[in-house]
Formats: C-alpha cells, sequence, structure tokens
C-alpha cells in the first residue's frame, strides 16, 4: 500500500511541477521574434512592424522612416570604465516628413515580459515580493545620444506577474523632445521569457488525482 501511496505522490508532484510557468532570466535580442512594435507620429498617424532577427546577435524592427534595434542581451548595463551603455535599446528616426512622439512595445505577444524591479532574485519569493525565476531586473532608463538624461514618460501595462512582470512598455515624449530627423533615443530595459506548460500537462495533473483518488478509496475499503 505505501508503495501505491509513493507512486500516486509522486505522480501528483511531478503535474504539479509541471504547471508551474518557466521563466528564462536571460534573453537575447534575436530571441524575441513576434514582439510588436508601434510608433507615434506626431499628427496622429502610426505603424506597428514585428520584431525579427536582422544579423546573428541584433534583433529588431526597421524600415525606410524608422528603426528600433538591440544587440546581445536585453538586461543591458553602463561600462564605467569605458563610460558607455551595451545592451541598449535604439531608436532611430529617419523620416524627413515624421516626427515621433511615442513608442508601444508589446512583449507579451511572443511570451516575454518587461522585468523592471532592479536586484530581484528568486529568494525575493518568500516576501511574496518578485516572480520566482525572473532573476535582477532593471528599472527603465532612457537617454540621447550624448548619455543625457531625458524626459520621457514610461508606463508598463498588461501585468503577467505583479509587481515585476508587465507584457507591455508604453514611451510618451515632451513635446519639446519630440524625436525629430535623424535623432536617436536610446533605454535601458529588460526582458524575461515566460513559458507556459503545454495542455497536455493538464491530462497528467488529472491522471494524479484519478490515482490518488482510487488509491485512497481502496485503502478505506470503499
Amino acid at each position: 500500500m505505501l508503495k501505491k501511496w509513493t507512486l500516486g505522490l509522486i505522480l501528483l508532484s511531478t503535474s504539479l511541477f509541471t504547471q508551474a510557468t518557466l521563466i528564462t532570466k536571460d534573453v537575447n535580442a534575436v530571441d524575441m521574434a513576434g514582439i510588436s512594435v508601434t510608433a507615434f507620429f506626431e499628427g496622429g498617424t502610426q505603424e506597428t512592424l514585428i520584431w525579427s532577427a536582422l544579423t546573428a546577435t541584433i534583433g529588431g524592427v526597421e524600415n525606410n522612416d524608422w528603426s528600433l534595434k538591440l544587440e546581445g542581451n536585453t538586461f543591458g548595463d553602463f561600462d564605467q570604465s569605458t563610460n558607455t551603455f551595451h545592451g541598449e535599446w535604439n531608436l532611430i528616426n529617419n523620416s524627413s516628413t515624421k516626427n515621433i512622439v511615442g513608442l508601444s512595445i508589446d512583449a507579451s505577444l511572443a511570451g516575454f515580459y518587461f522585468d523592471i524591479i532592479n536586484g530581484a532574485n528568486a529568494f525575493d519569493v518568500v516576501s511574496g515580493d518578485f516572480t520566482a525565476g525572473s532573476g535582477p531586473g532593471r528599472s527603465f532608463f532612457g537617454f540621447n545620444q550624448a548619455g543625457e538624461d531625458l524626459t520621457v514618460s514610461a508606463s508598463f501595462t498588461n501585468m503577467f506577474s505583479g509587481p515585476d512582470l508587465f507584457g507591455q512598455l508604453n514611451l510618451a515624449w515632451e513635446p519639446s523632445q519630440k524625436l525629430e530627423l535623424g535623432e536617436t533615443f536610446s533605454f535601458l530595459t529588460d526582458t524575461d521569457k515566460a513559458t507556459v506548460p503545454e495542455p497536455s500537462t493538464l491530462f497528467t495533473f488529472a491522471l494524479g488525482l484519478i490515482a490518488l483518488t482510487s488509491l485512497r478509496k481502496k485503502s478505506s475499503g470503499k
């Protein structure tokens, strides 16, 4: 009887484990194929492009008027020894007729989420503040070509797992700081990949419950 109970418990615990969403904290630019990027222009027009791998290390969207590109890991960082950023997202306006006044990135379309809290790690889950497996996050920081901080309104929406993982990033420029021809706006922000188990794991979970229920009935003589 003990062996039967053990088997049932193993099956149930395995099914519960496979139900947990898997968070991948190391995401590279080329991994995020399928997310959407929408640029908003002065005058009320907008355009949406779908992210893809542009080279072996660079991912992004681009056309003749504008582009958003990222190279390497999405976490990014600032190298104080060389006074340079790496892993930054670079938005460039190439249009001679349209100024960019806003940007929206929907990463959840491809299962990616912005990890917005600095220093989060698996141990913080005990307090219920962060998502298990998300690792260190990064709060939004934007700057121009000279490395100067700009007044850009950044908001994260479509919460996946609070308060650190969000599916969408929305940017809005101050009227005096709209992105004009030839200008570049760069920013740092981190993304994680969330993998939800396939529906087949529900079947495994159901089998676990059935096995435990059957064994319980047999042990009680019913």
